[in-house]
Order: structure tokens, then sequence, then C-alpha cells
């Protein structure tokens, strides 16, 4: 196994000279890789309850478990069920469930966007779909000649408890396959216009935006400074709003679904920015798309599409479905999705992923196929992945394609970054 950098062996002030280096001799020293985590990283969750759950009485659960005629083991599992039907209860007082409309009003009105189990769930509860069902079914096929004591809808949220508290048999959604059923159920632009409505209008950066804002703005003050690239799987708008309290000039690129042309978008303080849209959008495939323009400015490669409110279903380029990822690697692999001006700036530059567990498949896929772009020649380059916990399993994915942990929260990387910049970008503080 490589090494895992954690705590004190963690080089913060490498890292955030590396951030905020003195020259842009070679362009950025690091490409930032930007996943859901890093959107997130700001919400805050509820404290856990100092309350415990009631605690049966010993002697009647022996009587309990003495009504029926089980072997040890059969009689054991009975107790635990009780033990377990104790947490149950105790779980439902402390969170009570929310109807689907309620939930969907919360991701709505959250400053952040939501996590990928959220929009699992999202998904599930407008598709009224869960793997649970399938359980529930083969329970009530088990004793066919007794009527259940309970509703199904009642036991799928037993179930879910059940699955809540012990933590084990949770057979969730996963976001791409409950995505893919529910977009064969109401269609593509349904799909869209669900992650939309609770995505759009998120304004809030998080600490990791600010702080990349604040770097991408010192590169572009450094003498002969080449574009600042940022890639991202992220759907929101936090990278620009935050380039945009600093009056950073960006461009922000996506493809199309189906005709994967490079859409742009720029910002307000783009120099021409009407005609580049007007040269550039809609125009040229990726593996044709180079920008010439009067200045150096942030370019934000948008690799799963984006949901600004200014764009329209027409301009849709979302990966968000299984089907979307076997195209979205299949076309990576033959023509390319990648536009060539991205590909140049990030040429053997290390990544540096924020907010990624690389635990999945098509995250893993997809990262195969970036590697490649920004190191063709395949040289000896590290790169950098910041993340709160690892397994060992992803230990083997991290050693394979030399990808160094540093084990900590974002928000805690962050903090030691932010503590740590050098003395040089003191004029520019904001």
């Amino acid at each position: 196994m490589g090494d895992t950098l954690q705590g004190a062996a963690i080089p913060y002030e490498e890292l955030a000279q590396d951030l905020f280096p003195e020259s842009v001799k070679g362009g950025q020293k690091f490409v930032p890789f930007l996943g859901a985590g890093v959107s997130i990283s700001a919400r805050s969750f509820a404290k856990a309850s100092a309350d415990k759950p009631k605690t049966p009485d010993p002697a009647a659960v022996d009587r309990a478990v003495s009504q029926f005629d089980l072997g040890t083991r059969g009689k054991n599992l009975i107790e635990l069920a009780i033990k377990l039907a104790y947490l149950i209860d105790f779980a439902e007082q402390q969170t009570p469930s929310e109807t689907a409309e309620q939930f969907l009003q919360r991701l709505k009105n959250d400053d952040y966007p939501p996590s990928a189990g959220e929009l699992a769930q999202l998904f599930s509860q407008r598709a009224h779909y869960t793997t649970f069902m399938r359980i529930s079914q083969g329970l009530r096929t088990l004793f066919p000649d007794q009527a259940p004591p309970v509703s199904e809808d009642e036991q799928l949220q037993m179930l879910k408890l059940l699955a809540r508290v012990t933590r084990i048999a949770n057979p969730p959604e996963p976001l791409t396959s409950i995505a893919s059923y529910y977009e064969k159920l109401r269609g593509r632009q349904r799909v869209w216009e669900l992650l939309r409505d609770v995505i759009s209008k998120k304004r809030t950066p998080t600490p990791t935006h600010r702080l990349l804002a604040k770097a991408a703005r010192h590169h572009l003050t450094l003498p002969r400074a080449n574009d600042y690239l940022i890639i991202t799987t992220n759907y929101d708008v936090l990278m620009e709003t935050a380039l945009d309290e600093l009056k950073v000039p960006y461009i922000v690129l996506t493809t199309k679904r189906g005709d994967p042309k490079v859409l742009i978008r720029c910002s307000e303080t783009v120099e021409d920015r009407e005609g580049l849209k007007e040269r550039y959008s809609n125009k040229v495939y990726p593996s044709d798309f180079t920008l010439s323009k009067s200045q150096s400015l942030v370019v934000i490669h948008k690799i799963h599409g984006c949901l600004a409110e200014d764009l329209e279903f027409k301009d849709e380029g979302l990966v968000i479905s299984d089907n979307d990822y076997v195209d979205y690697v299949s076309q990576m692999s033959k023509a390319g999705l990648i536009p060539v001006h991205v590909s140049d700036l990030m040429r053997e530059k290390p990544l540096w992923f924020l907010g990624y567990s690389l635990s999945d498949w098509n995250v893993r896929s997809i990262y195969e196929t970036v590697k490649k772009k920004s190191n063709p020649d395949g040289k000896d380059i590290r790169d950098y992945s910041v993340m709160y916990s690892v397994g060992d399993f992803e230990k083997l994915f991290f050693d394979k394609n030399n990808i160094q942990i540093i084990l900590a929260s974002l928000n805690e990387f962050v903090a030691e970054i932010q503590k740590l910049i050098p003395s040089w970008v003191a004029s520019q503080a904001a």
C-alpha cells in the first residue's frame, strides 16, 4: 500500500505554495477537480441526540421469547428483534418521516445542492419505487395464509428504519440506476426539470470554492499567466458565484447530449463575451475546440453538464444515469468529449481531487479517460485526493493509479491552506 498523508504529515505549506505560486512559469501547478463533496461541504447537519433508547425489560423479553416453539438460534433472533424494535421506535421519534413534498421543499430551500444520496431518494420518491419493495413482497409470501399486521407502506417504512438503525441490509437505489428508471418512466425532460428545480438557484459558495477563486485570481494577476483550469462533475454554479464575488473573468464549457458540440457561457467580466459566444458556442466539436481571445481567464470545464438558470433543456448535457455514463465513456474513448483547449491546459499537470471518494465505477472510468488526456505520454505524475476516510478496496485503486491520499476533511484541509497563503498574495487578499 502507498503512504497515506494525515495530520502533521500533510505538507500544507508546500500545497499552499502550489496553490499560490510566486510565478506561473510552466502554467498552474495542478488542476482542481471538484466533486459533489465540495458543494455540500459547508452544510450543517443536526447533532446526534444525547438521548438514549429505552432498554427492554429482560424478564419481559424472556416471557415473550418463551411463547414461541423455537430452537436456540430462533430464540436469540426473537430477542434481537425485540431490541431492534426499541431502536426503530427511538429512531422514528428522533427523526419523524417526511412526505415526498416536504423532502422536495427542503432540498429547494437548502443553501447548498443535494447530495447524491438525496438525489437518489428524490428520484425514488417521484418514481414511487424502492428496492425495499422486493423485500416487503418477499416477506408477504412467506406466510400466505396469515394477513400481514400492517399495510405495505407501513412495512416499507419499518424496513427503512431497520436498515437505518442497523446500517446493514440496506439496498439503497444507486443514483445512476434510479435516475435511469425515472427517465424511462417520466422522460428526459422531467429528469432535467427535477434536477434544475433543486440545484439551479443555489448561490452560496463553500470555503473550498472561495479558496479556489482566490487562487485563480492570484494566478491571473501574475506576468505571462495563461488560463486557469478547473474541472468539475458538479451541475451547480457555486464555483462561478465564488469567481463573480472576486470579479474574476471566467468561461464555462459544457457539451450537448446527442450532438456534443461545445457550449460556452461567459462571466460579465470577460472582454468581448458576446463575440466569443457568437464565434464558438454550439459551433465546434471538442476535438477541434480551441479559444482565441484577448485575455487570460478561468476555464471551468463541467464534464457532467450544468444547470445554470439561463440554460434551456435543448442545451442540456447532463451525465446522471447509467446510460449517460456508458454513452459518455464510449464517446470519450472514440472521438473524445474534452475540448482541445482543456486538454492543452491540463497536459502534464497533477490533478487535485476534492470532494470525491472515487469508489464508484462511473467516476473511476471517467478518471481513466481524463488521465489519458492529462498525461498522454504516461509520465510519472502523482495526483492527490483529499478524503475524510478511505477503505482497503479504494486504496488498491489509488495505488494502481499513483494517487496520493490526503486523509482530512475538506473543510479542515481548506482551513489549513487558508492559514498558510504565502506572503506574496497578501496584497490581493479580499
